[in-house]
């Protein structure tokens, strides 16, 4: 059977580039932090995948940490800014996130408030995008750090984080940004987007699992969470996952993201009875496509549309299996029934007007 993977928002294929390039480091052995040969070659081959993700960037070369993902680059970025600020005596305690952020940033809660931090959600609109006027009313001097992501995971929607930053800055908190869904497609700096953190992911653009990246400006104080080695820069301790790295920077460099006209193809064909929750003219990532399907369980629909080989979600991969409704949606202002009736759809690579239309027909097909 023709199967069509619609999740790239969950992960996407490793490219064939990719892959040739990690496979030399799973026989070259050594570890990086070794001083012989073969860890200095080891080494050698992260500074240069450090380059390249800190020239994306258009950041310093050892404002790039490396991390096992995109959550535990997300944990760090809250965590590990609280625990700096209770170090150096800072009386900030409070941090902010849009109600609608990844579960990697709102289930740190009960961590940091058995540091004495509160993290507290902040109002989002209809379409998963923070709040400003909210944002601006909930800040205070006592605000230590500000998380927005930069496109939402389940709708695309792309939030004003700019803005939000420069809000943040206003009050002196520190600003973090997840963009793990937009790394790769938004092709702005870290000074463009003026944040002092900033969390992406390799396996979201053609890279392998595993891997993840946390940018920290110069001067930022930030203490780790694991401890152990002193490995980046005493940031984040254990040995290197050099392949994953490698695989990261060669994602970066040499992988075309897909352009929006498979997700418009699939729009425009969809039946009458297909509702898409964002329009046109809402700025959002060109490969998602988020559908709501009225009076239509969306779990039933996707075991039918697996049946006909379509692969799409309900929602983030890490709540697959979640009884309970996408608390994005929740706080976009849809009911629980309604939460329930909506499915993503998210395109890549390689896939034209004509998958996205192949694609919708066998959505009909399924709602028909």
């Amino acid at each position: 059977m023709e199967r069509l993977y619609l999740d790239h928002a969950a992960t996407t294929p490793v490219a064939p580039e990719v892959v040739s390039a990690m496979l030399p480091w799973f026989e070259d052995f050594g570890n990086p932090s070794s001083l012989y040969f073969e860890g200095r070659r080891a080494r050698q081959a992260i500074d240069q995948a450090r380059e390249v993700l800190a020239s994306r960037l258009d950041c310093l070369f050892g404002e790039v940490h490396f991390t096992s993902s995109g959550t535990e680059s997300c944990n760090l970025a809250l965590i590990g800014c609280a625990r700096a600020a209770l170090a150096n005596g800072s009386g900030r305690r409070r941090i902010l996130v849009p109600a609608s952020e990844h579960h990697a940033v709102l289930n740190t809660a009960p961590f940091l408030a058995a540091l004495g931090f509160q993290l507290e959600a902040v109002p989002v609109d209809q379409f998963a995008r923070v709040e400003l006027k909210a944002l601006a009313n909930a800040l205070g001097d006592d605000v230590l750090l500000v998380s927005v992501m930069t496109a939402n995971n389940e709708l695309g929607s792309l939030s004003p984080v700019v803005e939000a930053s420069r809000l943040a800055r206003r009050v002196g908190a520190l600003m973090h940004m997840d963009a793990v869904q937009s790394f790769g497609l938004d092709q702005r700096t870290v000074d463009e987007l003026e944040c002092d953190l900033l969390t992406a992911s390799a396996h979201k653009l053609y890279g392998p699992k595993g891997v993840g990246l946390l940018y920290v400006r110069s001067g930022t104080p930030v203490l780790p969470v694991t401890t152990g080695g002193g490995q980046e820069r005493e940031l984040r301790a254990g040995t290197e996952n050099v392949a994953g790295i490698v695989g990261f920077a060669k994602a970066i460099s040499d992988c075309v993201p897909g352009t929006a006209s498979a997700r418009n193809s699939f729009l425009k064909n969809l039946s009458g009875k297909a509702h898409p929750t964002i329009p046109r003219e809402i700025p959002s990532l060109c490969s998602h496509a988020h559908v709501r399907f009225p009076d239509v369980h969306a779990e039933t629909l996707l075991i039918k549309l697996d049946r006909l080989g379509i692969s799409a979600s309900s929602g983030a991969a890490c709540s697959s299996g979640s009884i309970e409704p996408s608390h994005v949606l929740l706080a976009c202002g849809y009911s629980s029934s309604e939460a329930a009736e909506c499915i993503r759809f998210t395109f890549g690579r390689g896939q034209d007007d004509r998958f996205g239309a192949r694609a919708a027909e066998l959505v009909n097909d399924a709602i028909s």
